[in-house]
């Protein structure tokens, strides 16, 4: 089993480098590095292309993490192994488990372990500070709307398609990790989810917290799919049909 691990990195250099000292796997891993981000890509748009790269590498997983978590001994090979039992369940997205505030100190999470007999638990809202994806996830659920500028709510998108698509994306106590959170946002010059929050609305006639959208299909377009989404240039991206036709 082979993981394309990425990083969406936005000045927190440091954070990334504790991060990194953090992985342990028993699989084959390979990391990428989206530097900065914003400058160039929307964070969709970064998620995309990292994990597309990963997957035309060859990679059978993606990782896409934030630059400000820690991971334990086990979560990355338990988020692989809770992705391969339930994915014929429907499960597309594994993510992990913040346990920041059980831990005294949350560089404690290198030593931690789950008390033994710890029973499954897998709820349906996901971290998406960190997630796992295999490489069919664009097949079933489409691209990451890119339109989320530059970030925040392209989250609630994909977890919404998902929903309405019959799928789930959910978090497992079994993967246990520590998300600082709020890091990257806090290094913006004018972090503001105004225009996220609008196109989510736009996009689905609600917002999710609480959950009012009231569209089944994208702008409540009933030629649109779950899976599809409209660029600013009009072009509609809509689902991978083949890996190979990503690669031309």
């Amino acid at each position: 089993m082979k993981i394309g691990i990425s990083f969406q990195v936005l000045n927190n250099f440091k954070g990334l480098a504790e991060t990194l000292h953090s992985i342990q796997t028993q699989h084959d891993y390979r990391l990428y590095i989206v530097d900065q981000w914003r400058y160039n890509r929307p964070l969709a748009r970064a998620w995309n292309e990292s994990a597309m790269q990963a997957f035309n590498d060859g990679c059978d997983y993606a990782l896409v993490c934030n630059d400000d978590i820690l991971f334990s001994s086990t979560t990355i090979d338990q988020m692989v192994k809770v992705h391969q039992e339930l994915n014929s369940e429907g499960v597309v997205m594994v993510t992990p488990n913040n346990i920041k505030l059980e831990l005294s100190n949350p560089y404690d999470i290198a030593q931690y372990q789950l008390p033994e007999g710890t029973p499954a638990s897998h709820s349906d809202h996901p971290n998406f500070s960190c997630f796992l994806i295999a490489r069919d996830y664009f097949e079933k659920i489409g691209f990451f709307d890119e339109n989320f500028i530059p970030a925040w709510y392209e989250d609630n998108d994909s977890h919404r398609r998902a929903k309405l698509l019959g799928y789930r994306e959910i978090c497992t106590n079994l993967a246990p990790m520590v998300h600082f959170g709020g890091v990257a946002t806090s290094m913006m010059e004018n972090p503001n989810s105004a225009n996220s929050a609008a196109y989510y609305v736009k996009k689905w006639g609600g917002i999710p917290y609480p959950e009012s959208e009231v569209y089944q299909t994208p702008y409540g377009d009933p030629s649109f799919s779950p899976t599809t989404w409209r660029r600013d240039d009009g072009v509609i991206v809509g689902p991978l049909q083949k890996l190979e036709e990503a690669k031309s």
